[in-house]
């Protein structure tokens, strides 16, 4: 005698209608669920790719970069005039290697860097400045940018051009006020170039706002003897 509970007809029915459907449903759009599985697993395989890719190329920039940073202590140091002319010229042939190769890594920043101070110790202070500027320029919202637009304001004053180096220093303390060290320094310079053009309210307005935004800084000092010495000879009220 067959004791087995069996489930009631009309529940084996809907069981059986129900598997059908999913069969029915499985085979009516199995090439879609396959080419969206196809397209899950090729954006996983892609993702790892392009991080093993990223993460090589991370490690050869840096990689090279570091051996440039010990070629060029190796230039400085060289006496021999023919062996210095020949490293400088590997040297700088390098360091545009990274900047071409690897122009939005860190890297880049450092080999741009490192060409504006080979620069500056040839005292060609006009590619100085370039070379600042363009990683200021290429990378803006790094650290590297103010330290880079402070430089090529120096790079200019260098080479005389007095209105560009005023432009840089607005430059840095347009967009990096409080985001920088050396924004007193920025507004000083303004107001010692201000001074050079006989912009004496403007020179005075300039070493005014290091005393009120920095009070404890260095530069205050210095900025409030500008402004008795401004105000003293009347130069500016």
């Amino acid at each position: 005698m067959d004791t087995a509970i069996r489930p009631p007809k009309h529940e084996a029915e809907e069981k059986k209608t129900f598997n059908q459907k999913l069969a029915d449903f499985l085979r009516k759009y199995r090439t879609i669920l396959l080419a969206v599985l196809v397209a899950a697993v090729v954006a996983v395989v892609g993702v790892a790719v392009w991080t093993a890719v990223s993460n090589s190329r991370a490690n050869a920039s840096t990689a090279r970069v570091e051996r440039l940073t010990e070629d060029m202590s190796a230039w400085a140091a060289e006496q021999d005039a023919a062996k210095k002319a020949e490293a400088e010229k590997a040297l700088v042939a390098g360091l545009d290697e990274v900047v071409a190769t690897w122009s939005r890594s860190f890297a880049a920043g450092r080999a741009l860097a490192m060409r504006a101070r080979l620069n500056e110790e040839k005292k060609d202070w006009a590619a100085a400045e370039k070379d600042w500027n363009e990683a200021a320029a290429r990378f803006p919202k790094t650290f590297l940018a103010p330290v880079a637009i402070q430089n090529a304001a120096a790079a200019a004053e260098e080479r005389g051009a007095a209105e560009a180096a005023a432009a840089y220093y607005k430059r840095l303390v347009d967009n990096y006020s409080g985001k920088s060290v050396g924004i007193p320094h920025a507004y000083f310079s303004l107001g010692r170039l201000a001074e050079e053009s006989k912009d004496y309210a403007a020179a005075l307005g300039h070493y005014e706002k290091i005393v009120a935004s920095y009070p404890d800084d260095d530069w205050t000092k210095l900025a409030k003897d500008r402004i008795l010495f401004l105000k003293s000879r009347g130069l500016a009220k």
